[in-house]
């Protein structure tokens, strides 16, 4: 307790600041301080803990020692302990009050996150939702690091060290141009397709499930484009370039140039995947962050949302 009394939640937070923008300069200026209130925070800091945590170059900036590259992710763990703390209290027995942050892989965002959104605001209207979206490895250094509570994506993209809820289920299918020798069939298979250019959606981690996808089912695809941007793997099947293995299917059969595609349910199935809702299985969800993942398995399992349970019942 003698410890602790030296040390306050101030000095923890400037210092993360310092940490987070590289510079006492540079975490003053967003804090709305000045340098010299930073770095003297810092060095009480480091008086109290009688530890050396960062090194200032004008050069180079601000770099963490071991130390405090240890003490910062306790640091952080503790200012979101603290904050939990004051919310719970402040809002004990009324409404839910503060910020939650989702992150979504990419190309379920524009799907699942504006229903989220409209319904998670008038449920707790006192909440304040926050978005990301970007690949899995652009959100689970976020999740991990507590930079968002909760994170939207496909089951096969997640770690196992994460605790999920499933919202809904998906299929794998074949994307094809609309005058494709076979657009009129009602399902195919891999192998009808292998003579034919992939354009692989390679986006982390859909590109290795896809190439996953084609190994189990003992077969070798021909790639002839990669590329991270899920609308223009849609735009160049449309124009005949080649077909497209995708889970996520828009409402919308036309690329963003207005060609037609169609899609095709694949015969065997070889990937029924799961969206699902995670975070890190040794953090306990605030009560924020429970009411969100409370508000999105309540209403999928009302059918609020729609996604599209087969090919052809459109809204995935």
């Amino acid at each position: 307790m003698e410890l602790a009394s030296k040390i306050t939640l101030r000095q923890l937070e400037l210092f993360c600041a310092a940490a987070d923008h590289g510079s006492f300069a540079a975490a003053a200026q967003a804090l709305y301080l000045t340098p010299n209130a930073v770095a003297l925070a810092v060095r009480d800091l480091e008086t109290a803990l009688n530890a050396h945590l960062c090194i200032r170059q004008r050069s180079r900036g601000l770099t963490l020692t071991p130390s405090g590259t240890y003490l910062v992710e306790l640091a952080r763990r503790l200012l979101r302990e603290a904050d939990e703390l004051c919310r719970g209290v402040g809002s004990f027995g009324g409404p839910l009050r503060g910020p939650v942050s989702v992150g979504c892989y990419s190309t379920l965002a524009a799907t699942v996150l504006p229903p989220l959104m409209e319904g998670f605001r008038d449920a707790h209207p006192g909440l304040e939702l926050r978005i990301v979206d970007g690949t899995v490895n652009d959100l689970l250094p976020m999740l991990q690091g507590g930079e968002i509570d909760v994170m939207i994506g496909y089951h096969f993209g997640m770690p196992g060290d994460l605790d999920h809820v499933v919202l809904f289920d998906t299929e794998v299918h074949v994307l094809l141009p609309a005058d494709h020798r076979l657009a009129g069939e009602d399902s195919i298979s891999l192998t009808d397709v292998l003579d034919d250019p992939l354009i692989l959606l390679d986006l982390p981690p859909s590109g290795d499930h896809t190439l996953h996808m084609f190994s189990r089912a003992g077969v070798r695809p021909k790639i002839a484009h990669r590329t991270s941007n899920f609308e223009l793997v849609r735009s160049l099947v449309a124009r005949g370039f080649g077909y497209s293995v995708l889970i996520q299917k828009p409402a919308n059969d036309e690329s963003y140039e207005g060609r037609r595609v169609v899609a095709k349910r694949i015969v065997p199935q070889f990937s029924a995947e799961s969206v699902v809702i995670a975070w890190p299985s040794p953090v306990r969800l605030s009560d924020r962050a429970q009411a969100l993942v409370d508000y999105a398995r309540l209403t999928v399992a009302e059918h609020q949302w729609t996604p599209a349970r087969a090919i052809g019942k459109a809204t995935e």
